[in-house]
């Protein structure tokens, strides 16, 4: 029986590349971290195949130096940023390199397709970066940044790689990102600790990465893309299913609108119309319906009487043509009380010449010459000095009495004046009270007045509101059906999602092929009685691993190996050109702490003998670990860099940053 159980444990055979494939398509030669242009502080050659990169811990170093804060993920990460990832750390660390290293560059020597590209990216002052064909970093940096120089890597590796798939990227990733996406994939971030098979890129990380702001719709398939699993007609049917998902929607708020309108159309009406909701449309045995009762409403409100308003205007005139008559008396009035006054300061001036020349008879004698003032004995008895000839006495006479009886004509005018104007101003008192008659009377009509228009008012708006609501019960009973659900694109929508699980039906000869590779790499490296799966469906892929008689079972560590073993899988079609990616994968840390050494340790191995099968590998796999590889793996050929916190000149820069 366990001869016949291990015909069908799944093994995992070295990758074979396509004949006449002499090493990787793409693969990262050197990595060099420059003080200035002409200071190396740091060189570390690389090669195709197995490369790590080893800060040992305690266990393994010997020494009390902690496994942690030498470099290995900043040593990611400028490959990453050499391949084309826009930032090589996070503002921080940035901020402090710029600080340490004002001149300071670093590059790499990247080969595609045989073709050695260099690209170079400053440490200090920003700006600078550019990616030229050179033999070396140093040839690159002698002959300096040129204008047509590019400042990415990504268009080479676009063209070289993804021109079939460049096309079908979803809307949101673009053609021009296709590589800065699956880069992600190919480059996971440490912080995402190995967690899903889409988790790439941690915010944390502040990579400006278009994967880090991904879907997971999106990420998913540009993974299927670049596995070919993923067909046009799947990928017209999956724009479709967007496209109807967005039309059911709207159409499921469109009625959702309607319905409520409805529903609050119909609350209104019965409302207006004082009725319950037992009330409906049309009329029955028991009720009148709403169209009934609208239109007696109608009926109703269109036989009210409009109240008369009162001739207010006549009451206008009459009060006008009163007004008039009071102010002409007024006038009249006014005019002869203006007279007075002048005639009675007239008649006082007069008397007073009268008086001035008065001739005393009374005494027997004259007193004084009226002229000078000077006594008429003296006149007599010496002459006149003033006048050449004898005073008319008899002519002064009759000139003072002629005053005396002017001022008494001015007298009584002035009194007729007076008595006048008191005649006139017993008629305006006369008037008053007509005129306040007058007001009042016309003050009550305005008052009927605008009750009356008041009344109209309320008759006309109770007759729109019955027209209005007949009109809206009318339209209620025509949009009835409407308002009720209808059937939406739900039918073209299900065909449609019948179209896209046939074409994951389709996808899973890629997929099948993915898992026998997936199958082989967890038996290489669990125990026996361990089974692993991936499946494709409409939640998405998945990977699984299961113990016999015990199911799935899932761990941090578990989980974690059943990622890396994924990347593996899928970097074992790359080799064997089954998928559009480059054979090139890098794994920062990828053991979890409850991860089992042995375990952990036949990462190596299996990466270790695809390596030995072929003389050349056609695939590069970039690793670091603070647990140490295999003895057979911990030499110079497969460590290509080893590092440890303590001193400072040990770690990545050779110098606290």
């Amino acid at each position: 029986m366990a001869a016949q159980a291990d015909l069908f444990t799944p093994t995992i055979q070295p990758p074979q590349a396509p004949e006449g494939r002499a090493g990787p398509r793409l693969w990262v030669r050197r990595l060099a971290i420059f003080r200035d242009p002409q200071t190396i502080i740091r060189d570390v050659p690389l090669k195709p195949g197995l490369n790590i990169i080893w800060t040992p811990d305690m266990s393994s170093s010997g020494s009390r130096a902690l496994a942690h804060g030498s470099g290995k993920t900043t040593f990611c990460r400028l490959l990453r940023a050499c391949l084309g990832e826009a930032a090589y750390a996070t503002d921080a660390q940035r901020s402090r390199l710029m600080t340490r290293l004002q001149n300071g560059l670093f590059a790499a020597e990247v080969l595609i397709d045989g073709a050695c590209w260099v690209a170079i990216r400053p440490l200090g002052v920003p700006g600078g970066e550019f990616v030229v064909q050179a033999a070396s970093i140093e040839d690159a940096i002698a002959q300096g940044h040129r204008d047509d120089d590019q400042t990415s890597i990504d268009p080479v590796i676009v063209s070289s790689f993804f021109s079939t798939i460049a096309a079908a990227a979803p809307p949101e990733v673009g053609g021009d990102h296709v590589w800065d996406v699956l880069r992600a994939w190919l480059t996971r971030d440490q912080e995402c600790r190995l967690a899903d098979i889409l988790a790439w890129r941690s915010s944390q990380t502040q990579t400006r990465s278009r994967a880090q702001v991904l879907g997971e719709t999106a990420k998913l398939t540009m993974v299927r893309l670049a596995l070919r699993a993923l067909d046009a007609e799947e990928r017209a049917a999956a724009v479709r299913e967007r496209e109807l998902v967005a039309a059911v929607e709207d159409e499921r708020r469109r009625q959702t609108y309607q319905q409520q309108r409805y529903a609050d159309g119909l609350k209104a009406v019965r409302l207006a119309l004082g009725v319950g909701d037992d009330v409906g449309f049309d009329d029955t045995i028991d009720q009148k319906g709403l169209v009934s009762l609208a239109e007696a409403a109608l009926a109703d409100a269109m036989r009210a009487d409009l109240p008369k308003s009162p001739d207010v205007s006549s009451i206008f005139a009459r009060l006008k043509a009163l007004n008039d008559e009071r102010d002409e008396l007024v006038a009249k009035r006014q005019m002869f009380e203006k007279d007075v006054e002048p005639k009675r300061i007239a008649a006082s001036h007069l008397r007073s010449e009268a008086n001035l020349g008065e001739v005393d008879i009374t005494q027997g004698g004259i007193r004084v010459c009226p002229v000078c003032r000077i006594g008429i004995d003296e006149v007599k008895a010496k002459g006149c000095n003033i006048s050449l000839e004898p005073c008319d006495l008899p002519a002064l006479r009759a000139a003072i009495a002629e005053k005396q009886k002017k001022a008494a004509e001015l007298d009584a005018e002035a009194n007729a004046a007076e008595q006048e104007a008191k005649r006139i101003g017993s008629l305006i008192q006369q008037l008053e009270p007509r005129k306040q008659a007058l007001e009042a009377e016309a003050k009550t009509a305005t008052a009927a007045n605008s009750a009356a228009q008041a009344a109209a008012r309320a008759v006309q708006d109770r007759v729109y509101r019955a027209r209005r609501t007949l009109d809206d019960v009318r339209t209620l009973r025509e949009s009835e059906a409407a308002a009720k659900p209808t059937a939406s694109a739900t039918a073209a929508l299900d065909a449609v999602r019948a179209q896209l699980d046939a074409g994951r039906s389709r996808a899973r000869a890629a997929i099948r092929t993915l898992e026998e590779k997936y199958q082989g790499i967890m038996a290489a490296w669990l125990p026996e009685g361990v089974t692993g799966a991936v499946k494709l469906d409409g939640h998405g892929l998945k990977v699984d691993a299961e113990f016999s008689g015990r199911g799935e079972v899932s761990t941090a560590a578990l989980d974690s190996l059943k990622i890396v073993a994924f990347d593996l899988a899928a970097l074992h079609m790359a080799v064997e050109e089954k998928a559009d990616l480059p054979a090139f994968l890098i794994h920062d840390s990828p053991r979890e702490a409850d991860l089992d050494g042995q375990l952990y340790a036949g990462l190596f191995e299996l990466v270790h003998q695809w390596e030995e099968a072929v003389g050349t590998p056609c695939f590069q796999y970039i690793v670091t670990t603070t647990t140490a590889p295999p003895p057979e793996l911990q030499g110079d050929s497969y460590v290509r860099l080893r590092m440890s916190s303590t001193p400072a000149e040990q770690r990545l820069f050779a110098m606290d940053i």
